[in-house]
């Protein structure tokens, strides 16, 4: 299989699957080529899983209709923050929003910052609220352990169904 190396400080190994299908493969920098290689081929079946979700770009739809009033997405998020931030008994130091490329939120537990993806302004609100409860519950634990999954799912029972939902959005994110 073929992918591009990039080797850093980092201790783990990690796949990307780039929005045009090709295999970006982070690793540490002394790693052997040959552990790469095997950690590439024991991941082969989920990276062509993941290469044949990519919705072509002949098959790109319009972005639909923004579910908010012009000017209203960006206010309304930091409402729906601000009441989580309330029932999940945590203070974020900074909520952003911008475009991102390949997700839906990001948080930084140590500097208490999430940043939300512009492209949920096309998702229904369920899904925005999913996300928000998502990146929130990261700074009442940082990984996805069973307790992090115990915290969302005690704050949004059905989000199971709201992560579903979002991944029909997925190909929001490869037009922008």
């Amino acid at each position: 299989m073929t992918y591009t190396l990039i080797r850093s400080r980092r201790k783990t190994l990690a796949i990307y699957i780039k929005p045009d299908g090709s295999v970006e493969v982070r690793a540490p920098l002394k790693l052997a080529k040959s552990k790469i290689d095997e950690f590439i081929t024991s991941k082969s079946a989920w990276i062509e899983k993941k290469q044949a979700q990519i919705t072509p770009p002949s098959e790109l739809r319009d972005l639909p209709l923004s579910q908010y009033a012009k000017g209203d997405f960006e206010r309304v998020t930091l409402k729906i923050v601000k009441e989580w931030e309330q029932k999940l008994g945590v203070v974020t130091s900074f909520v952003g929003i911008r475009s991102m490329s390949s997700r839906w939120g990001s948080c930084t537990a140590k500097t208490r910052r999430i940043r939300l993806n512009s492209a949920l302004e096309y998702c229904p609100r369920e899904c925005l609220e999913y996300v928000i409860v998502h990146e929130l519950a990261h700074l009442r634990e940082s990984n996805h352990s069973a307790r992090f999954w115990a915290i969302v799912e005690n704050a949004l029972p059905n989000y199971k169904t709201q992560k579903e939902k979002l991944k029909e959005y997925q190909w929001v994110l490869n037009i922008r």
